[in-house]
């Protein structure tokens, strides 16, 4: 195990995830990395895409830890500037917890107190991850295109709420326009076409804060788990959805599960997409080819 103290370690933090509960914890973990003889420095975000440039500029300067302090949306941005840099072979990430859904640190257990945090760091526990990547964008947890990804941009619009309460308004709202998708799916070397209300894609296991719609998904397995559910009526999907929280919806005769390494999904129309919970702007929403990177991310569990 390398000695943490003659590392050098970036944390870069959105202060303002968790309606600003993580910039109050900021101290706390100066106080600590202080107290265990860290060597540190510490970036604040400032605008959306931020922390992107932040991971990439600390990969190219040479920082062997590079932490993402916030939610979801915050270690996606860590991420994919991490693997825009030359040097991201070089660098582990991790994660502390502070965001709304925080569903990919529910993966590994990883603490949201600061100082277990900092203890699990000393510690140097560290797997290499798989990757989903679209376009240039990588994606550490989940994909989804359809009511899910409704969802999900109606919970980043919701800014007063927090928790679990945000989600459920968050789906309240997306049963208003609720429908079904039509599109071509080529997977395996296969083509079908496929009627869905949900498309999901799990890297992790957990999405929209703790359901488990992809329960039996592996971040290093080498392999994307993709739940379709299709045919479902508003109250049938209303029925389901606690289910699909527990992660037991699977034998349910609306809901098909398949694993792929890469696949292409097509549409005549844009599809509603998201990935980790945000949704960046791709070059085609009509054709959308997603691959799995396996094992090209060291991190710290």
């Amino acid at each position: 195990m390398k000695d943490f103290s003659q590392e050098r370690w970036l944390f870069i933090i959105n202060s303002t995830a968790g309606h600003g509960k993580t910039g109050k914890k900021i101290n706390q973990l100066v106080l600590n990395l202080n107290k265990y003889g860290f060597d540190y420095e510490i970036k604040l975000t400032k605008y959306a895409g931020h922390a992107i440039e932040l991971a990439k500029l600390g990969a190219d300067a040479g920082y062997h830890k590079i932490i993402s302090m916030g939610g979801d949306g915050t270690a996606f941005e860590v991420v994919n500037g991490i693997m825009q840099s030359e040097n991201r072979n070089k660098v582990v990430m991790g994660m502390l917890p502070e965001g709304t859904g925080n569903d990919f640190a529910r993966v590994f257990h990883l603490p949201h107190d600061v100082k277990k945090a900092v203890q699990r760091f000393k510690q140097q526990k560290i797997i290499n991850l798989d990757l989903g990547k679209i376009e240039d964008y990588y994606f550490l947890n989940t994909f989804g295109l359809g009511f899910d990804a409704v969802v999900a941009k109606n919970v980043n619009d919701l800014k007063r709420f927090r928790g679990l309460i945000r989600y459920a308004i968050g789906i309240l709202k997306a049963m208003v326009h609720y429908r079904n998708y039509h599109a071509v799916l080529e997977m395996n070397e296969t083509m079908r076409e496929i009627n869905f209300i949900l498309f999901s894609v799990g890297n992790g296991k957990f999405c929209g804060n703790g359901f488990k719609l992809t329960p039996n998904a592996q971040p290093n397995d080498g392999k994307l788990d993709i739940g379709i559910v299709s045919g479902l009526t508003r109250k049938r999907l209303l029925k389901l959805l606690p289910q699909a929280r527990r992660g037991n919806h699977l034998h349910q005769p609306e809901v098909e599960m398949l694993r792929a390494n890469k696949f292409k999904i097509s549409s005549e129309k844009p599809l509603p997409y998201y990935l980790d919970g945000e949704i960046p702007k791709l070059k085609n929403d009509y054709k959308i080819e997603v691959e799995l990177i396996p094992g090209c991310l060291s991190f710290l569990i």
